[in-house]
């Protein structure tokens, strides 16, 4: 058996988990305090996580991004193919975009296994892409990820490089404070991903959702 299908199985904890429609099905709105309700659409390969496992990404973002006055909401979800339960190659990624990039939402792609292309053998949780030649980014959230993951990849969305803030979630490096529990955005992170925020309201690849 691959491995992708052996961690997929453990991952998902049972024989069938729940449809794109079930995952989604009583996650919160935005705050109504948010300046900006962002949506989320969401692409789900079959029987890798669950509604409780997304929900637990989605309120990690929604804490994250807080200081920046942004909220996110889940607009929808959709199943993706049987082969997203392993994501191989920059190709796998490049494919499973194609045709479902409608909209002014954020797209996330929640796969099995997600592997690293630029070191074999390795796996990533997640990461922001784009197909070649076309500059519309995507998020690919493998269910191995982290609680913050979701949120880390949203920042790269907004226009953060990786970091060497102590305090920041845009930094991967293997350090014991502060504490993953109290890793955020440092405030200098917010303050950049401000104008592309708005950039991105401006050129309509987001909006806002209606209250």
């Amino acid at each position: 058996m691959r491995l992708a299908a052996l961690v997929v199985a453990a991952l998902a904890g049972a024989a069938h988990a729940d449809t794109p429609a079930e995952m989604i099905k009583g996650l919160p709105g935005c705050d109504p305090s948010r300046a900006h309700c962002i949506g989320l659409q969401i692409h789900i390969a079959p029987d890798v996580t669950t509604a409780d496992w997304l929900a637990t990404q989605l309120a990690g973002a929604n804490r994250h991004f807080a200081p920046l006055g942004v909220g996110f909401q889940v607009i929808g979800a959709d199943a993706l193919p049987a082969s997203a339960a392993h994501v191989e190659s920059r190709g796998d990624r490049d494919e499973l975009s194609i045709d479902r990039l409608g909209g002014k939402v954020v797209h996330v792609f929640l796969v099995g296994v997600l592997d690293d292309v630029d070191e074999p053998g390795a796996i990533a949780y997640g990461v922001t892409w784009h197909r070649h030649n076309d500059q519309r980014k995507y998020v690919i959230v493998s269910a191995q990820a982290l609680e913050r993951t979701l949120a880390h990849e949203l920042g790269h969305f907004f226009g953060l490089p990786h970091s060497s803030y102590a305090i920041s979630i845009m930094n991967k490096s293997d350090r014991k404070e502060p504490p993953p529990a109290q890793r955020t955005f440092a405030d200098e992170e917010v303050a950049a991903m401000k104008p592309e925020l708005a950039r991105l309201l401006k050129a309509k690849v987001i909006a806002d959702l209606p209250r």
